[in-house]
């Protein structure tokens, strides 16, 4: 069974790597080395022709190399025969010690990590397939194509974001504006109905009740929706989460459209604790997705925030903040906004930043009040959950 890599050990290879560039570099210097070919140094040296060849290779390469150095080189005892013959060769043995130390250095690692050579390839392959930023996003584009064919729905881009401050009603303890939307959505007529649900709440590993919630209706934000206006279907749909529905029978097929709601809650939550998430899940296919959360000032001083994703709809009882057997390996971006909406655009929505700006004066909030945190992510894998986690220091 190949090793799984981890990030530490991929840095500790890097180390390992550096070492032996420098050392065997200054080697390929000396007087019996220098200006050689492989080939010439196989004879004169009583070496064989591939050992010198994957040596020499280190003259072009960079003084920085990544860990894959570790698979080009010899193995440790090539590059051991190598510095012996140099040594036979005239150059003294004193002047090797750094050299030597490295070789060590490199036997050491893989002794550590319980591989040859050629296993430490094949785990270090297996580690960049699993983590090469372009591969994901290949992977993560197929699975978009195949998902948008199979739901015959697809967006250019979701968006979530929300503010949230204590209330300033008897009776809640929280207060909050969010909004949820679409620009570029397509859908064809068989379709499922296309919704606009808020954000789920979690509190010190339970999810908030509805009990706990006091929510207004959604409204559709007019001047950031396509014309004419999406229809809204009045069916009924676990109403107690007072979602837009809309009907791909009221679309033409395959004809984009943007589609924005804001909605106005209060929250009563009991026992808030010190560990809060809000999730964001990916309903739809979607090209691009950013959820974004406010805090006001006086909700932010010893919260860390941080961002997650994992898999929607798991039947399991771990806490939601704590979902290490779903959590997707390929994450999302997290980024703090700093203070108002100044830093809210985004160039995958245009309007973004001003959609920002809705938000607060929708209610007449002071932005300024506020500091920004945000889940991006490009092609995010569908049905999954995007998740920020507030936890007290």
């Amino acid at each position: 069974m190949t090793t799984i890599l981890t990030a530490q050990s991929i840095r500790d290879a890097e180390a390992v790597a550096c070492h032996l560039h420098a050392s065997l570099t200054t080697v390929l210097e000396s007087p019996p080395v220098q200006g050689h070919r492989a080939a010439t140094l196989s004879n004169e040296l009583g070496v064989g022709r591939m050992t010198c060849q994957r040596i020499m290779k280190l003259a072009k390469t960079s003084a920085d190399p990544g860990p894959e150095l570790l698979v080009e080189l010899p193995g440790v005892g090539g590059l051991r025969e190598f510095l012996e013959a140099v040594i036979r060769a005239g150059v003294p043995r004193s002047s090797m010690a750094d050299a030597f130390a490295a070789i060590d250095a490199f036997e050491r690692y893989l002794r550590e990590i319980g591989l040859s050579q050629t296993g430490f390839d094949s785990a270090l392959r297996l580690f960049q397939a699993t983590t090469d930023p372009d591969r994901l996003r290949d992977r993560r584009a197929k699975l978009f194509d195949a998902a948008s064919t199979i739901t015959g729905q697809a967006a250019d881009f979701t968006t979530s974001m929300m503010a949230i401050r204590p209330s300033r009603q008897d009776g809640f303890n929280f207060e909050q504006i969010a909004v949820r939307g679409y620009a570029g959505m397509r859908a064809s007529g068989s379709a499922m109905p296309i919704r606009l649900p808020m954000n789920m709440a979690f509190s010190d590993f339970r999810k908030v009740t509805d009990d706990e919630a006091a929510r207004e209706p959604q409204k559709l934000i007019e001047g950031f929706c396509t014309r004419p206006l999406p229809s809204i279907d009045s069916r009924v749909i676990k109403s107690e989460h007072l979602a837009h529905i809309i009907d791909p029978k009221h679309i033409s097929p395959g004809e984009p459209f943007d589609c924005f709601a804001i909605q106005h809650n209060r929250w009563n939550v009991d026992e808030p604790g010190s560990h809060k998430a809000i999730w964001l899940y990916v309903d739809y296919p979607t090209r691009h997705c950013i959820f974004d959360m406010y805090l006001h000032r006086s909700m932010q001083e010893g919260l860390i925030v941080h961002g997650d994703c994992h898999l929607w709809g798991t039947a399991l009882l771990a806490p939601p903040e704590d979902l290490w057997m779903t959590r997707f390996a390929d994450q999302i971006r997290f980024s703090e906004l700093g203070s108002g909406t100044a830093g809210a655009g985004s160039k995958v929505y245009e309007r973004h930043q001003e959609l920002a700006a809705h938000m607060f004066d929708d209610q007449g909030w002071n932005a300024d009040d506020f500091a920004g945190f945000r889940c991006e992510m490009e092609l995010p894998i569908w049905r999954s959950g995007l998740s920020l986690v507030m936890t007290l220091e």
